[in-house]
């Protein structure tokens, strides 16, 4: 093998560890405040509501979740609660949670006006569906008919493993 065929294939080992790395960093919170969890929704919610109607709803009993869920069902309702108000400012928006025996379900939709608000160039919907989909999860994301726009992920976390 040449230098070049090397060279690629050392390139490509540290591109995939460099991904895992970055990965793992994505998941560190280094704000020095309590660890993002569910049992923080009520600030994430109140941190948001200022100039923007939140409201939140929870369904079925809830119970203690695994580490990586509990964060990953933190920052989606984070990000989606950012791009509501990035998109939809003062909108009023939904956040409903719902606990069933296979996990956790996330509904985040905002009213905002017919086609989704202004467009902008983040690329936080695909680090949402990366987060979930890291765990186990599916993630999906759109407009919603008549206007607004609903974000929607559904976690693993089984009652038998949660506890």
């Amino acid at each position: 093998m040449g230098s070049f065929g090397r060279w690629r294939r050392m390139a490509r080992v540290q591109g995939h560890r460099l991904r895992e790395a970055l990965g793992r960093a994505e998941e560190l919170d280094t704000s020095g405040g309590p660890p993002p969890s569910l049992n923080r929704l009520d600030a994430l919610v109140d941190g948001f509501a200022a100039g923007q109607p939140v409201r939140w709803s929870l369904s079925g009993p809830p119970r203690p979740l695994p580490g990586a869920v509990d964060v990953a069902a933190y920052r989606i309702i984070e990000e989606a609660l950012t791009n509501a108000r990035r998109h939809a400012p003062g909108a009023p928006v939904a956040v409903r949670l719902r606990y069933d025996p296979e996990g956790i379900t996330i509904e985040v939709r905002d009213e905002g006006p017919a086609g989704g608000g202004t467009p902008g160039p983040g690329g936080g919907l695909p680090g949402v569906r990366r987060r979930a989909e890291r765990i186990g999860g599916t993630f999906s994301a759109g407009p919603r008919p008549g206007g607004g726009f609903t974000v929607r992920a559904v976690l693993p976390a089984p009652e038998e493993v949660a506890d």
